[in-house]
């Protein structure tokens, strides 16, 4: 079946299609009686789509972050256009790429082009001068340069689209740059976690939408996930002192800020702080400037 993008659909036209479902919220109707509202995404934009029926046994098959394979019929509410949902599954390349589901048709591109953004990230990474912090970018950024490259920082929120996690972190290393000229921090940790702290992503994000879940890596969360990471290229480096590897980790491990945002520590030194504030920053801004247009 052929995908027809979202922004090429029109009113009171019989569909089967492909999506990335970005919410999905329970609720309900008049009588009382459940519906799902669904926000629906591919690469031309997002859409509305509402599950009427057989709500208990579709609700099953399928949740946030899913890409989604379903039929449905369109329809006009006011000025909005929406998707109304007779069946729908979870897709995966395995089951449905014979069919013509490609993921990458479900997430946009950021308009920056990604060979400009991989050449100022090499230019940010030359800062770092300590030779261990250098090693440790150097060999993480080489062995993930493909999936770097291509995946988002998130998949609904900040970034969210294809060259995404690299946008943010160029955004996010030229910040701490400027930050560590006006404060008394260790400009090589700073640059360092914010160039590494979001590596974890590149597995707890399934961006290639395998049957293959890796409910254990999305458990645990892209603080400990990216800690784990950096931890096993640090124990490859010999000369990597035992001091720096406890700060780069708190920083990791920090970034999120607050418990209840998910963050299994909170910030305990400057650089740690600074690089919670800068993420949090780029990415209210990012979604704001986007919504905005």
């Amino acid at each position: 079946m052929k995908s027809v993008l979202i922004n090429n659909l029109l009113s009171d036209v019989k569909l089967q299609g492909f999506y990335l479902c970005i919410e999905k919220k329970l609720r309900k109707k008049k009588d009382g009686s459940p519906y799902i509202d669904l926000l629906l995404q591919d690469k031309s934009g997002i859409i509305r789509g509402r599950i009427w029926d057989n709500v208990h046994i579709l609700t099953k098959k399928f949740d946030v972050g899913n890409p989604v394979a379903l039929k449905g019929i369109t329809y006009s509410y006011g000025e909005n256009l929406f998707i109304k949902i007779k069946n729908i599954n979870r897709a995966s390349i395995d089951r449905y790429k014979k069919y013509g589901f490609v993921p990458s048709d479900l997430i946009p591109t950021s308009k920056q082009n990604v060979k400009q953004l991989w050449t100022q990230l090499q230019k940010e990474i030359k800062i770092i001068s300590k030779p261990h912090f250098k090693k440790l970018v150097t060999k993480i950024l080489s062995d993930h340069k493909q999936k770097f490259q291509i995946y988002p920082a998130s998949i609904a929120y900040h970034y969210n689209y294809q060259h995404g996690l690299l946008e943010q972190t160029v955004s996010l290393m030229k910040i701490a740059r400027l930050l560590a000229k006006n404060y008394a921090v260790d400009s090589n940790l700073l640059l360092t976690g914010a160039c590494l702290h979001q590596i974890g992503k590149l597995y707890s994000i399934n961006i290639g939408f395998s049957a293959d879940k890796s409910i254990e890596k999305q458990l645990v969360g892209n603080a400990i996930l990216s800690r784990d990471v950096v931890n096993e290229y640090i124990r490859e480096i010999k000369t990597f002192p035992k001091e720096d590897k406890i700060q780069l980790e708190h920083l990791i491990l920090s970034y999120q800020g607050r418990r209840e945002w998910q963050s299994p520590v909170e910030p305990q030194t400057i650089e740690a702080m600074l690089l919670h504030t800068i993420n949090y920053m780029d990415s209210q801004v990012n979604f704001m400037s986007r919504n905005e247009k």
